[in-house]
């Protein structure tokens, strides 16, 4: 049974729930594939995708673009603590990207 913990956000509450595995495969499938990066993800680049936020909570994204940074902060907190193994692939994940990057950069100088 998927795990869920409620919380409020001042006199909002809300309820983060654990993602399914068919959800995170639908999430990292689509990684790299959307053109649009969200405001959300641009705010809070190294943290949960704003659309697993969105599943997570239960939400839409522009239910999502209604509330503030912090509140928005709070929530990403939260989803995360509820998703903490897919929270651990996607800095696995990047942590990947990154060293790709900086392998892909030595190759072209030793190159050039």
């Amino acid at each position: 049974m998927r795990k869920e913990k409620p919380f409020k956000i001042g006199d909002k509450k809300f309820t983060a729930y654990e993602l399914t595995v068919r959800q995170i495969a639908q999430i990292t499938d689509s990684l790299g594939k959307d053109t649009e990066v969200s405001d959300i993800d641009m705010l809070f680049p190294d943290r949960l995708p704003s659309g697993a936020l969105a599943m997570s909570l239960d939400m839409t994204l522009q239910d999502l673009a209604e509330y503030s940074p912090s509140d928005i902060e709070i929530m990403i907190d939260e989803a995360e603590k509820i998703n903490p193994t897919f929270a651990g692939l996607l800095q696995r994940l990047a942590n990947l990207g990154r060293a790709a990057l900086a392998a892909q950069k030595s190759e072209k100088q030793s190159a050039g």
